[in-house]
């Protein structure tokens, strides 16, 4: 399994997972890409077999598996939404019917499930309060440069189906 996964791809599953942002429907998907990367151990396998429509019970027992062959590194959530923001800005990039808030929104609504963490959630929820007025032109103003910010961040050394695979439902 060593070297198959980039650190960013073992960086992204890792936040995705601290925040419960793989539904248990995706993660045969997951397991599915992970297999095409090399990652070929026995859990991995098993469950990138699995249908979509799989038992909970099953897929999580599997995915618990999974996690320990990834040996992926245990982060906060503060820690974890730096790690997801860009590559949720990524995604709004890529789409032309992405609002133009679509980033922050995203953020701002997965805070209050992460007990409102520092860090980039704090920012997108309070930049959130702001974008659907025009009485606070500063706030505006900076949550605009926040969603830019976030949208052409650094790109990560990761594989785009991968990506693609976790963050499907994220916007």
């Amino acid at each position: 399994m060593d070297g198959a996964l980039t650190d960013d791809e073992r960086r992204v599953v890792a936040a995705a997972h601290r925040l419960n942002l793989i539904r248990t429907s995706r993660w045969p998907m997951v397991a599915a890409h992970l297999l095409a990367q090399g990652v070929d151990d026995a859990p991995v396998a098993e469950l990138a077999g699995l249908p979509s429509t799989a038992s909970p019970w099953v897929v999580d027992q599997l995915v618990l598996a999974v996690l320990t062959v990834l040996g992926l590194p245990d982060m906060s959530a503060e820690d974890a939404g730096a790690v997801i923001a860009p590559v949720i800005g990524a995604a709004a990039a890529e789409r032309s019917d992405a609002d133009e808030f679509t980033v922050i929104r995203t953020l701002a609504r997965l805070s209050p499930d992460q007990d409102f963490p520092s860090g980039i959630f704090n920012q997108a929820y309070y930049s959130a309060e702001w974008l659907d007025c025009q009485c606070h032109p500063q706030e505006r103003d900076a949550a605009k440069a926040l969603e830019a910010a976030l949208r052409s961040g650094p790109p990560l050394h990761a594989d785009p189906s991968l990506l693609a695979a976790l963050r499907c439902g994220w916007i």
